[in-house]
């Protein structure tokens, strides 16, 4: 059997596939978009409006009419993107603008019909200025400009738009963005920086996005990251960052070059179209800074505040609890609590195991988890170890409060409960044995005196005692005597004392976890064993709990230049980004011995 195929119909209908895929794809996400290249010229100059038609071929567009305002058409020109299989067609067309008279002109939205569809751009504005205003050799519309932002400027504002405020503590996203003139070659030489000392920039993405963009009738490049930041204090405080960049732009000062009048192309709007096109570039090592924008800072409430509320700010929730349900009474078991959501993860703490009277709880270890570019979100695993203090049947479970800036209250929330056995005896906490109280012996009667008749007898010497030398020797060996009483009596007080053997107990323990995590290389131990000797040195000052000090309090007590802020901060941020490994470096240890050198009765 011989089977024959028809080729030409094959051919045709293969080619009638493409064609249709072809213009699905051309018509992919389809719009229009209008911009000029300045917001001003002078009388008998033009500016260039550029027409992009995205996602399928349309016909020239119809650019309204204005009074007195000129549009020449320039040309147009077709671009053809294929991303991850994906193709985007794109078709620019150029005018130029501009007009004899005088004044502040208003380009009305262009409508353009795309695959039976219309799509409008929104309207903009051009400035005509006097012709006196253009001095020789310059461009007017570089003078214009403010010098300041002529080779960019940042702006920076906070992601969620209902929010016009931060809490004290919270990491709260912002959306940078740097402005770029169009058609500048720009090199970033740093990366986004604080200007001010209220904040604390956070987890700034390391790929920045890229997109064209319109502002005010002018079009840029506009490259955004994303981060966090946190604020020191509260109060009204400028957000003001920056970034180092090399930025070359055209040089719109440069002498024209003088054209012959008389050809098909004798027009000024034209011959300032192909000037800015042939203008040469200028390079400028610049900072680009945003302006000082103010935002407001709430400190936390003091109202509503849990007691086992720790300083984590944000928004959370248990994600996975593994406690064991056979306890023996002294013997340690593992707790493990898997916590989910976002915010401040630097500051959280261990959840409390409740109730808190029936166990002893150690500290732990715990890992975090980024959820996604910025580590606004993810997960956190706490892992610590306990034990029972008494036997029987107990309902255990874990809780934790936080500060929840969406809501402005605070929040506590509590594990499942689990069921738990502890076989064992109760162990007794040993209390002070209170001194029994002196016994004193029976006086003794002394009988009556009975006169005695004695024989006088002549006297030794007549020189008073008082005048002898052995009175005088006496006298001084008494004396020395008692003082050396008094100073082993002083020194036994200050043995004795438990506020010095504490202190000395907890110095103890800091220098032998810095000495271990300084020769492990551990990073992350050196500061958490670091903060710890700060925490307990500050809640002996202060007189609370230790580790409810947290950065935030520390800030708004102590002058932002100490050596125990700035400890506290460079904590905070290698514990955020877990370092898991490295060489404790020599200014750490010196910051950290000027921290605690500071830290006298005199600090507030």
């Amino acid at each position: 059997m011989v089977i024959s195929f028809d080729l030409t119909k094959l051919y045709q209908r293969l080619f009638g596939v493409a064609v249709m895929l072809m213009t699905i794809a051309l018509s992919h996400a389809a719009g229009v978009e209008a911009s000029l290249d300045r917001d001003s010229v002078v009388v008998g100059e033009g500016a260039v409006l550029s027409l992009k038609v995205t996602g399928g071929r349309a016909g020239r567009p119809a650019i309204p009419a204005v009074d007195n305002l000129i549009v020449n058409a320039h040309g147009q020109n077709q671009q053809i993107q294929i991303i991850n299989g994906d193709m985007q067609s794109t078709l620019v067309y150029t005018y130029v603008v501009g007009s004899g008279t005088p004044g502040d002109y208003v380009i009305p939205p262009i409508t353009v019909n795309i695959a039976g569809e219309n799509h409008a751009t929104q309207p903009l504005k051009l400035k005509v200025l006097e012709a006196d205003a253009a001095q020789p050799g310059q461009n007017t519309a570089a003078e214009a400009e403010d010098e300041e932002n002529r080779f960019g400027f940042l702006t920076v504002e906070l992601a969620n738009p209902e929010r016009s405020y931060a809490y004290l503590g919270e990491i709260a996203p912002v959306r940078i963005r740097a402005w770029l003139p169009a058609g500048a070659q720009v090199q970033l030489r740093s990366g986004i920086q604080p200007e001010a000392k209220g904040f604390t920039l956070h987890n700034v993405s390391e790929r920045p996005q890229q997109a064209q963009e319109t502002r005010d009738g002018k079009t840029y490049t506009v490259v955004t990251w994303f981060g966090g930041i946190s604020a020191t204090k509260s109060g009204k405080l400028p957000a003001s960052l920056s970034v180092d960049a090399t930025v070359a732009v055209r040089d719109e000062s440069a002498p024209k070059p003088r054209r012959r009048r008389g050809g098909p192309f004798d027009d000024p709007f034209f011959d300032d179209a192909f000037d800015r096109f042939n203008t040469p570039m200028i390079q400028k090592d610049v900072t680009l800074k945003s302006e000082d924008q103010e935002i407001e800072v709430r400190p936390l409430p003091v109202e509503g505040r849990p007691e086992g509320f720790n300083g984590a700010v944000g928004e959370f929730s248990f994600n996975g609890v593994r406690m064991p349900k056979e306890w023996k009474t002294g013997e340690p078991q593992q707790i493990a609590a898997k916590l989910t959501g976002s915010g401040n993860f630097a500051l959280m703490k261990p959840p409390t195991l409740t109730p808190a009277d029936g166990w002893k709880v150690y500290e732990g270890q715990d890992e975090f988890t980024p959820g996604d570019v910025a580590s606004f979100s993810g997960d956190k695993v706490f892992q610590f170890n306990a034990v029972a203090r008494k036997a029987g049947e107990k309902d255990a479970a874990l809780a934790f409060s936080y500060f929840d800036p969406a809501k402005g209250s605070y929040q506590t929330i509590t594990s499942p409960v689990t069921k738990i056995q502890v076989t064992g005896k109760d162990i007794v906490e040993d209390k002070p044995v209170a001194p029994a109280p002196e016994v004193k012996a029976p006086e003794k009667k002394t009988p009556g005196l009975v006169g005695q008749h004695l024989k006088q007898k002549p006297a030794a010497s007549l020189v008073p005692l008082a005048s002898r030398p052995v009175f005088g020797t006496l006298m001084a060996l008494g004396l020395v005597s008692v003082v050396i009483g008094v100073v082993l009596a002083l020194l036994r007080h200050f043995r004795e004392n438990p506020q010095r053997r504490a202190k000395a107990a907890m110095e103890k323990a800091t220098r032998e976890a810095l000495a271990v995590a300084g020769a492990a290389r551990d990073v992350p131990g050196f500061f958490s064993a670091a903060r710890l000797a700060i925490q307990q040195r500050l809640g002996l000052l202060w007189n609370q709990p230790p580790q409810a000090i947290t950065t935030a309090e520390v800030s708004g007590r102590i002058p932002e230049d100490s050596p125990v802020v700035r400890f506290f901060r460079e904590a905070d941020r290698h514990e955020y980004s877990r370092h898991p490994s490295g060489e404790v470096l020599p200014q750490w240890r010196d910051l950290l011995a000027e921290a605690l050198a500071s830290l006298t009765p005199n600090a507030r």
